[in-house]
């Protein structure tokens, strides 16, 4: 049991790690080298989705970008916006 746990979490390991490498292709440079204090908060970044027309239904952070995942015109997407200034850098259905 514990070696086909061992077993699961490395291979879990890699299937992260090669899903990392192409999700950083896709996103904004601009976005990696922002300091986390300079980030807008949760609540502004909720409000710049809106705005968009992005009803947020979680706000995460993916390679210094903000990921908002929610609802727009009644469809799911996935939308990534640059941390400090708020603009919507891609937005694709989820």
């Amino acid at each position: 049991m514990e070696t086909a746990m061992k077993t699961l979490l490395a291979a879990s390991a890699l299937i992260l790690a090669a899903s990392i490498g192409s999700v950083q292709a896709d996103d904004d440079p601009s976005c990696r080298d922002v300091a986390a204090d300079a980030r807008m908060s949760l609540g502004d970044m909720e409000q710049k989705a809106l705005a968009a027309n992005v009803r947020a239904e979680e706000i995460t952070v993916d390679d210094g970008c903000y990921e908002v995942k929610g609802m727009r015109d009644g469809q799911r997407v996935e939308a990534t916006f640059h941390p400090v200034s708020g603009e919507l850098l891609k937005i694709e259905n989820d």
